[in-house]
């Protein structure tokens, strides 16, 4: 079967001949390579029955900063892109900045670094956090959407997505009321996320059922998948948790955003060393495509 290795280089190291040759005797097997931008991105076509990427492989291109996706060469074009969007598309944990705020962030940081490495269930850890917040005002929300920061490339990612006229949908275990302002600055066509319960412009200290956890998370990419008479190839899934583990394997191309052990060893893609829009090079665009 013909696979596809889309390599993207850090502003560091570009790739080289060097790296062809390194992958090859990896691989062990003839590959043939196009460039998608001169000495930045690149994909490689070779025959292989691994249906995952060689460890050693990984090391490599880790210890060389590039950052890889690995697919089915006859499936690197998608219809669909969901994200993530706590520590993905944007750079803070909504619940965190909210705890730090009202002078609970040490608690709260530590039940989410345990629930986005998967030590305790996302629902119970949401639950928990949740009931911490219980008193605070809704205003405070607004203070720390002003501070929020798109992680690189974000911007530019979300207007190519949109320029292919690829579906973009944003799914997160955080909360609607930053969802839903993140999806308006991004263009994101569709968004979900908890909901808050809010009495008199007070946090009660309880979510709205139902939960956005990661069962939710894969069940609303196979609602999408069916609805617009999709392939699960033709989904391209990102982010960076636990809670994201089951929408990344669910996805034909599941990428882990700077991510957990656990979400590393199941996505067949990755971006650690460079920005989100190292991702159009993983859909097949090549750089006279891509608009700034």
């Amino acid at each position: 079967m013909k696979k596809l290795l889309t390599i993207v280089s850090s502003k560091d190291n570009n790739i080289t001949t060097e790296t062809f040759k390194a992958i090859q005797d990896f691989l062990k097997v003839d590959i043939k390579s196009k460039w998608l931008a001169s000495e930045k991105a690149c994909e490689i076509c070779f025959n292989s029955d691994k249906t995952v990427m060689v460890d050693e492989l990984v090391e490599y291109f880790n210890m060389h900063l590039y950052d890889w996706a690995y697919q089915s060469a006859q499936e690197k074009n998608k219809r669909l892109f969901i994200s993530d969007m706590d520590s993905t598309i944007i750079k803070q944990e909504c619940i965190d900045e909210i705890a730090d705020l009202a002078n609970l962030k040490e608690e709260v940081e530590d039940i989410t670094r345990k629930a986005m490495g998967g030590e305790i269930a996302f629902t119970e850890a949401l639950e928990k956090r949740v009931g911490l917040l219980k008193g605070i005002k809704l205003e405070l929300l607004n203070e720390i959407f002003q501070k929020i920061e798109f992680n690189d490339g974000a911007e530019k990612l979300l207007i190519n997505l949109n320029k292919q006229k690829i579906k973009t949908i944003l799914v997160s275990g955080g909360f609607t009321f930053f969802t839903e302002k993140i999806s308006e600055k991004l263009n994101f066509q569709e968004n979900y996320a908890n909901t808050l319960e809010v009495i008199d412009g007070i946090l009660t200290g309880k979510v709205i059922p139902p939960i956005i956890d990661s069962i939710s998370k894969k069940n609303i990419l196979k609602k999408t998948i069916n609805s617009h008479k999709l392939k699960n190839t033709d989904v391209v899934a990102i982010g960076d948790g636990a809670n994201d583990l089951e929408m990344i394997k669910e996805a034909g191309l599941g990428i882990s955003y700077r991510g957990k052990p656990i979400l590393k060893a199941n996505a067949n893609g990755q971006i650690e060393h460079t920005g989100l829009d190292s991702l159009l090079y993983f859909i097949g665009l090549s750089e006279d495509k891509i608009v700034d």
